[in-house]
C-alpha cells in the first residue's frame, strides 16, 4: 500500500521538494508522471556516463557563486597580506592532515575582502584546487549549507570532471533531490577528495555567521568531525571567516581540528591596511578633483577616526567623493564631523534624503527581498500600486533608475552588476527592528512583518495585471523544449519571475496582515484562469521542473501546497468543491501530506477532506503513516 506522506527531502518549505514515491492521483493511467510505487528520477534510461556527468554538474549549479564573490570589493594593493604571513596561517597551511583555519574579526573589518583575496592567493598554489562560497543574509542562494556544498562540488567537478562518478549513485537514487541534503553532499565531497587523486582541496567559506543556522549546524559538525575515508595524503582543508560570536566559537572550538586566527586582536596589521586604503582613496579623490598631491591633509584626519574599520573609511571617502565643494574647509568639515559610530553615520547618510518616504519604501523592499533585485525589477516594485490594472498604468520606467535610488538612499545602498544591495550587513542590522529602541528616524524602524507585507502587496499587484490574462504564458510539454519561449516571456515581464516564485513566502512572513490581501490572492489563484496558470508555470519551472505543471488545481489545493493555513481555513468555511482532485497529485489533503505540513493536514482532516491513492479513496486511518499523523487524527 502507498504511503500518504511521501518521503520527500526538504531543506526549507515548498520550493525544496524532490522525488515523490507512490501515486497520489485520483486516477490511474499510463500517462501519469508519478507511477504507482515508483520514484521518478531525472536520470532515466541508458544514458551514458558523459551525459550523467553533465546532468550532475547542472544539478549542482544551484547558485551563482561566482557573482556572489564579485559583490566583494577588490582589495587595495598591499592589504590582506598580513594573513598569509601570520604564524597561525602558516601552521594551518603546513599541516598534512585535514584542518580548519577560522579567521574571526569584528563587523566592517574586511573579512569578505580578505576571504576573496585568499581565494586568489591559494589558487596560485601548485597541485591545489580551491573552492569557495560567500554566505550572505540578504540572498536565499547564499544562506544555506546545501547551496554552499553544491557550489563546492560544482567547482571541484568542473576542474576535475572524472570526480563526478562519486555523485552517480546519489544522482541515480534521488535525481536532483540529492542536492538538497547536507549529509549526502558531504559524503560525496569526502569520498571524491579521498579517492579522486585531486591534490590539495581547500574550501574557503566567508561570513559563516550569516548562514541559515539549521543547515549550517550540520555543515559545521562535519567540518569539525571529518570522518574516514579522508587521508593525510590528500587533505581537505577549510578556511572560514566570521564575526567572533560565541555561538560560532562554541561550534568551532575543537582544538584538534581548529586553528583560530583572531583578526580582532591584530591591531597593528589592520591599522596598516586601513592606512593603505586611506592613501588609495585620497589618491583617487585627488585624481577626480584634479588636485594632485593637494589632499594629503585628509590622511591624518581619517586615520584618527577610522577605529580599525574599513567600512567607516569607505563610507566617509564616499561622502567626500559625492561632495559638490572641494574646498579645504568643506573636506575638513566632512572628515571631522562624520560620526565615528556606524549607527550615527548611517543615520546622517539617510537623513540627507529629500524624500524619506520613498527612501523607506526602497529600504523595505531591499530588506525583505528573497534575493537582490535588479534595477529593472526594483523600478517596477517601487512604482506599482494595488490600484494599477495594467503595465501601462505604471507609466514609463526611467532608464536612469540607479540615479533615483542613489538620490533617495545615498551611500546606504550599492549597485553592483545592476543589482541593488545594502552597503553592508551592519546596515541591515541597523534598520531591522529588534528588542532595543533605536535612535533617530531610521535605526530599528523596519519591522520584518511590515516589510514582507509590502513585498506581498507588490507581488500580488503585479500578478493581478491584465496582461497575464490577455497575453498568458502557454507552455505545453517539457520545459526544456520551450525554454526559449519561457526566457523571452520573463524578459518581457520584468517582475514576473520574482513575484511568481516569492509572493507566497512574503505572504507567510507578513503574519497578522494576511487577511487584508485575501481577495487579491483569490484573484490570482482562480482555478483554471490564465492569470493563475501563468504564474504557476513560472513557479513550477523553478521548484519542480522535472514534473508536468498541474493545470487543474483549485485555490484550496495551491493554498495547501504553499502552506497557507489562514487561507485554507477560510476556504473550508466557504465550502465549495473541497474534494476536488488533480489527475496526478490527488486532493488538497494529498498535497498537504506530500509537503509534510502538519498544521494544514490537521485543518483538512477536521474539515472532512478526503485523500486518494491509486485512484481510490482512503480513510486516513487505513494508510501507513508516521506517529505525528496518528496524533493529529485523534486530537
Amino acid at each position: 500500500m502507498g504511503n500518504l506522506l511521501s518521503n520527500t527531502s526538504t531543506e526549507g518549505h515548498s520550493s525544496q521538494q524532490s522525488n515523490i514515491p507512490g501515486n497520489y492521483s485520483g486516477n490511474s493511467g499510463d500517462n501519469n508522471i508519478i507511477g504507482s510505487g515508483n520514484t521518478i528520477n531525472i536520470n532515466q534510461g541508458d544514458a551514458n556516463t558523459t551525459r550523467d556527468h553533465a546532468k550532475i554538474l547542472q544539478c549542482l549549479y544551484t547558485s551563482e557563486y561566482e557573482s556572489h564573490r564579485n559583490r566583494v570589493r577588490e582589495p587595495v594593493e598591499g592589504t590582506c597580506t598580513w594573513v598569509t604571513e601570520h604564524e597561525k596561517y602558516k601552521d594551518w597551511w603546513e599541516k598534512e592532515t585535514s584542518c580548519l583555519l577560522w579567521l574571526s574579526a569584528d563587523p566592517g573589518c574586511g573579512k569578505s575582502v580578505t576571504a576573496s583575496y585568499l581565494v586568489t592567493y591559494l589558487k596560485n598554489k601548485q597541485n591545489t584546487i580551491v573552492c569557495y562560497f560567500f554566505f550572505k543574509d540578504d540572498n536565499e542562494e547564499q544562506r544555506s549549507a546545501t547551496f554552499a556544498l553544491c557550489a563546492i562540488l560544482h567547482q571541484l567537478f568542473s576542474q576535475k570532471e572524472s570526480l563526478c562518478r562519486y555523485a552517480e549513485e546519489a544522482f541515480k537514487r534521488k535525481g536532483e533531490g540529492f542536492t538538497k541534503e547536507v549529509d549526502t553532499l558531504w559524503d560525496i565531497l569526502v569520498k571524491a577528495v579521498a579517492g579522486g587523486d585531486c591534490g590539495n582541496v581547500i574550501f574557503v567559506a566567508d561570513a559563516l555567521d550569516e548562514g541559515e543556522e539549521r543547515s549550517l549546524d550540520r555543515l559545521i559538525h562535519h567540518i569539525t568531525h571529518l570522518p574516514e575515508p579522508q587521508t593525510t595524503r590528500i587533505p581537505l582543508k577549510f578556511l572560514v571567516t566570521s564575526r567572533p560570536y560565541h555561538k560560532i566559537e562554541r561550534k568551532l572550538s575543537s582544538p584538534e581540528t581548529t586553528i583560530r586566527l583572531k583578526g580582532e586582536g591584530e591591531v597593528n596589521s589592520l591599522t596598516a591596511d586601513i592606512t593603505r586604503v586611506i592613501d588609495e582613496g585620497i589618491k583617487n579623490l585627488e585624481s577626480y578633483w584634479k588636485q594632485p598631491g593637494g589632499l594629503g591633509y585628509l590622511r591624518n584626519l581619517l586615520e584618527s577616526s577610522a577605529d580599525r574599520t574599513f567600512l567607516w573609511v569607505s563610507l566617509v571617502l564616499g561622502i567626500l567623493n559625492d561632495s559638490e565643494d572641494d574646498s579645504t574647509e568643506e573636506f575638513t568639515n566632512i572628515a571631522t564631523t562624520a560620526p565615528r559610530d556606524l549607527a550615527e553615520l548611517y543615520t546622517k547618510i539617510l537623513d540627507k534624503s529629500t524624500q524619506p518616504d520613498k527612501a523607506r519604501r526602497i529600504l523595505n523592499i531591499v530588506v525583505a527581498a528573497a534575493r537582490p533585485l535588479t534595477l529593472r525589477e526594483m523600478n517596477v516594485a517601487f512604482k506599482i500600486k494595488r490600484e494599477h490594472n495594467s503595465i501601462k498604468d505604471l507609466g514609463d520606467l526611467p532608464e536612469g533608475f540607479e540615479r533615483t535610488v542613489k538620490n533617495l538612499c545615498g551611500l546606504f545602498v550599492r549597485v553592483i552588476d545592476s543589482k541593488i544591495y545594502l552597503v553592508h550587513q551592519t546596515a541591515r542590522e541597523f534598520l531591522i527592528k529588534g528588542s532595543s529602541p533605536g535612535h533617530g528616524n531610521w535605526q530599528y524602524t523596519l519591522c520584518p512583518g511590515d516589510s514582507n507585507f509590502i513585498m506581498t502587496d507588490i507581488c500580488i499587484s503585479y500578478l493581478s495585471l491584465e496582461e497575464f490574462v490577455s497575453d498568458p504564458l502557454v507552455l505545453v510539454g517539457a520545459y526544456n523544449i520551450k525554454k526559449g519561449l519561457f526566457d523571452y516571456y520573463l524578459q518581457k515581464y520584468a517582475f514576473l519571475d520574482y513575484a511568481a516564485r516569492h509572493w507566497a513566502d512574503h505572504f507567510r512572513d507578513s503574519k497578522d496582515q494576511q487577511r487584508e490581501l485575501f481577495e487579491s490572492i483569490r484573484l490570482i489563484c482562480e482555478a483554471g484562469s490564465r492569470r493563475f496558470l501563468t504564474w504557476l508555470q513560472v513557479y513550477w519551472f523553478h521548484v519542480r521542473r522535472s514534473y508536468e505543471c498541474p493545470t487543474d488545481w483549485t485555490h484550496l489545493m495551491i493554498a495547501s501546497w504553499l502552506g497557507q493555513e489562514t487561507v485554507v481555513a477560510r476556504l473550508l468555511q466557504e465550502g465549495g468543491d473541497i474534494h476536488a482532485r488533480d489527475e496526478t497529485y490527488g486532493t488538497a489533503l494529498n498535497l498537504a501530506a506530500i509537503q509534510k505540513d502538519k498544521g494544514i493536514t490537521k485543518i483538512l482532516l477536521q474539515g472532512g477532506v478526503k485523500a486518494y491513492l491509486d485512484g481510490k479513496e482512503y480513510n486516513i486511518l487505513h494508510v501507513k503513516r508516521p506517529l505525528w499523523l496518528t496524533r493529529l487524527v485523534h486530537n
